[in-house]
């Protein structure tokens, strides 16, 4: 098993305890009179992901190739009752976040899809049609909370496990062109995104006078923390100057405690995660596993980039959480399953390879 992965995974996420109740005993103090409500909550969530986690690594990676049309089934029915019957994002009392499981559902069964092509995968027919039309159908239910962000973490991830499979260049470039023209399509018939997105280019010229609170105090508080920062526990901007602390900005918070060089720790962990994801792809023994162990990869390193991107003003703002370190219960359990699912590959690296079943 890959421990330098379950090290790396460790330590994100005692830096995120650590920045859970720093970050949160404000508003939990404030909400609930319990300033640990939301870590207490996170230690739940983390010992019902971690079990998990030891339970995937121990089963053999093929047996998700007999659950994956089940599992894409069960999450499209969610989004699709969460776009008819629910005004929130969330199932079952704000518990369970149908997009975090779209996530992994699209990792695996895009996985076991693209392993079963083989060479068909290069004609249009078999390949970039019947793709674009399972892709498009989950992206746009999520798109449809809205939630533009998580859409594209999908997006992205599904178009490079369909270049990593071996997709032709030219299927490559029509599917990034049509997505483009999709997304822009999109963007221009949600007024919200249009509104940030102009926005993002007024921030630009002048971020510390922009209108947008959450970027603007997230940018205080990086640079307030400077080198070294003030300290873990010491920060000030989670008493009510930062909007969403102790999820989507946990990182400027991080940043302004913690200093760049906390900031630095956590991009280099991410890093390594990155790197050990992509290791794990390039050993394994068939390419269902290469697949699957990219898909992962690539979209808890996507995540991390797009929510440290828009903390630090280079994208637009979006909410995503910064995976293993923002509070949320559905995010943290979905990406241990993840790692597990990584953790099992690693395993089988020694094996002999195994014949693909379509």
């Amino acid at each position: 098993m890959d421990w330098i992965l379950l090290g790396t995974t460790a330590s994100l996420i005692a830096l995120g305890l650590m920045m859970v109740y720093s970050s949160s005993s404000d508003l939990g103090y404030r909400e609930y009179q319990n300033p640990a409500y939301f870590f207490q909550r996170q230690l739940i969530w983390l010992a019902i992901g971690g079990t998990i986690l030891f339970v995937v690594s121990r089963i053999e990676y093929h047996h998700w190739m007999k659950v994956s049309i089940l599992i894409m089934f069960a999450t499209v029915m969610m989004l699709l009752l969460l776009v008819l019957f629910s005004k929130e994002r969330q199932l079952l009392g704000q518990s369970i976040s149908p997009v975090e499981l779209a996530k992994l559902a699209v990792v695996v069964y895009i996985g076991h899809w693209l392993a079963s092509k083989g060479d068909l995968l290069r004609k249009l027919p078999y390949g970039l049609l019947p793709f674009t039309i399972m892709v498009g159908i989950v992206a746009g239910l999520v798109l449809a909370q809205p939630d533009i962000s998580e859409a594209m973490v999908i997006v992205m991830v599904a178009v490079a496990m369909f270049f990593l499979a071996g997709a032709e260049l030219l299927q490559f470039v029509i599917g990034i062109g049509g997505g483009i023209g999709a997304f822009v399509l999109v963007i221009n018939q949600i007024p919200q995104a249009m509104s940030r997105l102009q926005g993002w280019g007024a921030d630009w010229k002048n971020p510390l006078s922009s209108s947008n609170v959450q970027l603007k105090q997230g940018l205080l508080a990086l640079g307030s923390g400077g080198l070294l920062g003030l300290g873990p526990g010491s920060g000030r901007m989670k008493y009510r100057w930062l909007p969403a602390a102790h999820t989507d900005s946990i990182f400027a918070i991080l940043g302004e405690e913690l200093g760049l060089i906390g900031g630095l720790l956590v991009i280099g962990l991410f890093a390594l995660f990155v790197y050990r994801g992509f290791r794990i792809a390039a050993k394994a023994p068939d390419p269902f596993g290469r697949l699957l162990a990219s898909g992962i990869t690539c979209w808890i390193g996507f995540q991390a980039l797009i929510n440290m991107a828009v903390v630090t003003g280079t994208m637009p703002f979006t909410g995503i959480a910064l995976p293993f370190i923002s509070v949320g219960g559905s995010s943290l359990v979905t990406c241990l399953i993840g790692v597990g699912i990584l953790l099992s590959i690693s395993r089988a690296i020694d094996l002999p390879p195994r014949a693909e079943k379509g």
